[in-house]
């Protein structure tokens, strides 16, 4: 029996076409004859289209890609650089129209989406895998959610359909850690071989036969989620490294425990077609080919500096006459940007690689399970390798990732002055690599691990913008969530303080 939600006509419309465009099994086409039925009645959704739905567009659609990620994150950790004047978020300063869109594109699509399809099978213990799949994938959407704002709805969320709660409460978010831990550690452990199925070809990382899995066996998929579930507990565990060491230590020694992931091949990606159809293409593919940033100075200035083979592969020449990779500085005004020696026909674009709209999006990988489970050792959190031996194994998968198949030539770079492990800078190395290794991936957690470690270090922006000069702490909330939603805005500044991008979230100390 295939579980449905019902939803208005339009709502139910916007699903069906842009999923029906993405998935090949029948069940997510064949409703469409439904949407030139009676205009006036609610339309049955399937949940597996639901579910379909939340991992794609939470893996990001092209436009929260652009709000969310790029002029935020990526800029921020210095990936990119804006070269478009209009553009203030690389001066740190708050754009909260693009902001509120990235908040609102969760709270009222895909996040309600995702839990809709958890309403439908809460209750069935037949359908444990599915739940504990979506439990998995609502943990990977709400860290990233909170790490950039810090306290926000959490338990009450997406009630407004259920309960009509229009104002839910602002959760602490410690308190949202901590459910994190244990709806990982819960959901991996109730994954069931016995149980009669999952979520099947709408499972769009693990078991749809056009994803990089290599078998879709209940077995083997059950097992996938397992260690991604299990992979994720330990980045959300190192997340408190410096806020609850304890904690941490204790969910980093159990997530590794119960089995992260042990190889390239059980990493968490979204596979792209590309094609001329937006949502199978690579969304940071198509904000690159707008062509309104260039790669960032620090991030040209690290990669020649230690030699690295990926610069060619991160960075594209400056023109077809001009081979030099040349980053953009961040941070420049409006004004600087205008004069001829900053302009964009003089830096490089991203690399072809990350402009291809069929590029994968890794999500959370092997490599970076190897820099996490390196933090771990060095800190005696992790007996099963030494420091060394999981940072130099995490370069070698990043560089796989990379598209750098020269062993020899990764080798060398082991080897070189600044990138050869040295015990006194372990940190430093540890997290700079990391950053290194999520570029074109996942500016998010490269931000997130900046705020957290204190690296790479960055170049000091031109600009003082709202922070006087200083990387951004989060976001500042939706200006609409001060009027809509004042008890829960009112309860986070309490709590957290002043609504700036100065402010530190729970887990970021000093």
């Amino acid at each position: 029996m295939t579980t449905t939600f019902r939803f208005s006509r339009r709502r139910a419309a916007a699903l069906l076409a842009g999923l029906g465009l993405l998935l090949t099994a029948p069940a997510c086409t064949d409703r469409f004859e439904e949407l030139n039925t009676d205009p006036t009645k609610a339309v049955d959704v399937p949940s597996n289209l639901l579910f379909s739905r939340a991992l794609k567009y939470g893996a990001l659609y092209d436009n929260d890609q652009q709000l969310g990620e790029h002029l935020h994150a990526n800029m921020w950790v210095q990936f990119f650089a804006n070269s478009t004047a209009a553009f203030q978020t690389d001066r740190y300063e708050s754009n909260l129209a693009w902001t509120t869109s990235f908040w609102n594109n969760f709270y009222a699509g895909y996040g309600m989406d995702l839990q809709q399809a958890i309403r439908y099978v809460q209750n069935s213990p037949e359908e444990v895998n599915k739940l504990s799949e979506a439990r998995i994938w609502r943990v990977f959407l709400f860290q990233r959610m909170t790490d950039y704002w810090g306290d926000m709805p959490y338990f009450d969320a997406f009630k407004g359909v259920t309960d009509a709660n229009t104002q839910p409460s602002y959760d602490a978010q410690q308190a949202i850690y901590e459910d994190f831990l244990k709806e990982l550690k819960e959901a991996a452990a109730a994954l069931d071989d016995t149980r009669r199925g999952n979520y099947g070809q709408a499972d769009l990382l693990f078991g749809n036969a056009g994803s990089h899995a290599a078998s879709t066996s209940l077995p083997a998929v059950n097992n996938r989620w397992r260690r991604f579930a299990n992979s994720l507990r330990l980045r959300v565990a190192m997340r408190l490294s410096k806020v609850n060491p304890a904690l941490a230590e204790q969910q980093v020694r159990d997530a590794l425990a119960s089995g992260v992931m042990a190889s390239n091949a059980e990493s968490a990606i979204m596979k792209n077609t590309g094609g001329s159809i937006r949502i199978n293409q690579n969304p940071l593919a198509v904000v690159l080919n707008f062509a309104d940033s260039r790669i960032s100075a620090t991030l040209v200035d690290y990669l020649t500096r230690y030699n690295d083979p990926r610069l060619n592969i991160f960075a594209d020449p400056v023109s077809s006459s001009n081979p030099a990779r040349v980053g953009l500085p961040n941070g420049l005004s409006a004004t600087q940007l205008a004069q001829p020696q900053y302009s964009p026909a003089s830096f490089s674009q991203g690399g072809a690689r990350y402009k291809n709209t069929s590029n994968d999006q890794n999500l959370l990988t092997y490599s970076e399970v190897c820099f996490l489970r390196a933090e771990a050792a060095l800190r005696g959190w992790d007996s099963q390798g030494s420091a060394q031996s999981w940072y130099e194994t995490g370069v070698r998968e990043a560089m796989a990732l990379a598209g750098v198949t020269d062993g020899a030539a990764i080798t060398a770079y082991l080897n070189g002055p600044l990138v050869r492990f040295n015990p006194a800078q372990a940190q430093q190395q540890i997290s700079t690599q990391k950053w290194l290794s999520l570029f074109g991936h996942s500016g998010f957690e490269a931000y997130a691990e900046y705020r957290r470690t204190g690296f790479p270090v960055l170049q000091q922006v031109p600009n003082q913008g709202e922070t006087n000069g200083q990387v951004p702490r989060r976001m500042r909330y939706p200006s609409t969530e001060a009027l809509q939603n004042p008890n829960g805005y009112q309860q986070a500044l309490g709590r957290q303080g002043p609504d700036l991008m100065t402010t530190r979230i729970w887990w970021d100390k000093q």
